[in-house]
């Protein structure tokens, strides 16, 4: 097993930056082609599905931002938590159905844990509040 306690952080910063600069490009570089990608609302595998949940977060909330809390490394493994913040200014795509734009200001925090392989990301699983999600999103709150 590779130490990348610092290089993890640093390849994390670099996915994170990208994503706020909506740099959809550089998944290329960041994500390996294997890469897994487990979410609450889906998987897939490589860059191209990684892109495709981003840029899916994007088109339901344009000013999305990911500021990250803390972070922890140990070995190939980096634990990020995050807050995620944004208008719900466009549909939101969910296994369900879109969600219609409510103007509703939407955030929370969640946690992103990644493996690490060559410098570049491996896997990464998301956990966050569906529920609070959906329920921010929709004013039920």
């Amino acid at each position: 097993m590779t130490t990348v306690t610092t290089q993890g952080a640093s390849v994390i910063d670099r996915y994170y930056a990208a994503f706020n600069a909506r740099d959809w490009a550089a998944y290329d570089d960041l994500f390996t082609a294997d890469a897994v990608l487990e979410t609450p609302s889906g998987n897939g595998v490589g860059p191209e599905a990684v892109r495709a949940f981003d840029s899916g977060l994007v088109t339901g909330y344009s000013d999305f931002t990911i500021t990250t809390l803390g972070r922890y490394a140990t070995g190939d493994r980096v634990a990020s938590e995050n807050l995620a913040e944004g208008v719900h200014d466009g549909p939101f795509p969910t296994p369900a159905g879109e969600i219609p734009a409510s103007g509703n200001q939407v955030g929370g925090k969640y946690v992103g844990l990644f493996e690490l392989r060559d410098g570049r990301i491996s896997a990464q699983r998301i956990y966050y509040d569906q529920l609070a999600l959906v329920e921010q999103m929709t004013g039920t709150v």
